[in-house]
């Protein structure tokens, strides 16, 4: 617990929220102007981030892990594989089971556009290791409860769409 006067570490509590908020919408213009240099939506975006992560997934992967039903992720694939930045691939092992992977054009247009980002983290060299452990700390926590709480409003609207009544 600090010792600190409340009112100064309210507020220094409601700076760093602040800050974080700032920080998400500068992501999100970010990723609005990423999403109209691919042509298409921030779904799709989070979709082709999924499998730059992963590599290869099925499509219930993604469905799991974009939180999308299966049915919009076959669309959402269909989308991209037209567009070329992803395609599907019969698994070696089974060959029932179906793989999707971002193609060479997306990784290419993914590496022109996120590139120079990932260049820009040399600036985190000024921080120490402390530091970067707190920072990545805050970071992961705040992301914990974006999750927790959009999961808490998923509860409300579905509740409320069984009610049958508007928001």
């Amino acid at each position: 617990m600090s010792s600190a006067d409340p009112r100064t570490r309210q507020a220094l509590i409601s700076q760093a929220a602040l800050a974080a908020r700032l920080h998400q919408n500068a992501y999100d213009r970010f990723e609005d102007e990423a999403s109209e240099y691919f042509g298409v939506n921030r779904t799709a975006m989070r979709c082709m981030d999924v499998l730059e992560r992963a590599g290869q997934l099925t499509a219930g992967e993604i469905a799991r892990q974009t939180g999308l039903t299966s049915g919009a992720v076959t669309a959402l694939l269909d989308r991209l594989e037209r567009a070329g930045w992803v395609r599907r691939l019969r698994d070696e092992t089974d060959r029932r089971r179906i793989q999707v992977e971002l193609t060479d054009k997306a990784r290419q247009g993914a590496a022109e556009v996120y590139g120079p980002l990932a260049e820009g983290l040399s600036e985190y060299d000024k921080y120490t290791d402390a530091e970067l452990r707190f920072i990545t700390h805050y970071i992961e926590r705040g992301s914990e409860l974006l999750l927790e709480h959009a999961a808490r409003i998923e509860d409300m609207r579905r509740r409320r769409d069984a009610r049958g009544t508007g928001p």
